[in-house]
């Protein structure tokens, strides 16, 4: 199954900037969810997926990193220390790049695919890609997290993706 009926949501879309609601019980409609995730993340080219990235408001985060899937049900961070800063891209951004501070090191708590409880522990990329997906779970778009003086000079390239957004939705 490469296809998918979720689309990439993108910047200026309200569910962006929305905090998800929490999974109640993993059931077989979210493991569908998950994997259609998955399959969505696949095809854009991505590292890690929120689900209202894709629409859907719920509090789900796919990542793929070194050949590993992670399926995370209401994933939160419990601990974090140390810092990188690092380029961060983003499937909702596109062709927008930014240098962010982050956190070197967290300690992810959630629910896998089959509803058991999970702690991860990651650093450097993997830890930034589990904060910038769970921050989109909190409605915490990346370009929140910079100062004022590099939105300046992203502004340019924030205006042509919500005219291309402000296009596809018009469609």
């Amino acid at each position: 199954m490469n296809q998918t009926k979720l689309r990439i949501h993108t910047w200026p879309e309200k569910i962006l900037k929305t905090s998800s609601r929490e999974v109640a019980e993993v059931t077989d409609d979210i493991r569908s969810k998950l994997d259609e995730m998955v399959i969505l993340m696949g095809l854009n080219k991505g590292l890690g997926l929120a689900a209202n990235q894709a629409g859907l408001d719920l509090r789900l985060v796919v990542i793929e990193f070194e050949d590993k899937i992670f399926k995370l049900v209401n994933p939160k961070i419990v601990k974090s220390e140390g810092s990188i800063k690092i380029t961060e891209g983003c499937l909702s951004f596109p062709d927008i790049d930014i240098e962010i501070k982050r956190f070197n090191k967290v300690w992810v708590e959630a629910l896998d695919e089959t509803g058991q409880p999970l702690v991860i522990e990651a650093d450097d990329i993997l830890a930034v890609i589990f904060q910038h997906d769970i921050d989109h779970i909190n409605g915490i778009p990346f370009i929140y997290r910079i100062s004022f003086w590099q939105k300046l000079k992203i502004i340019p390239k924030l205006n042509r993706v919500k005219k291309a957004t402000k296009d596809a939705l018009r469609k």
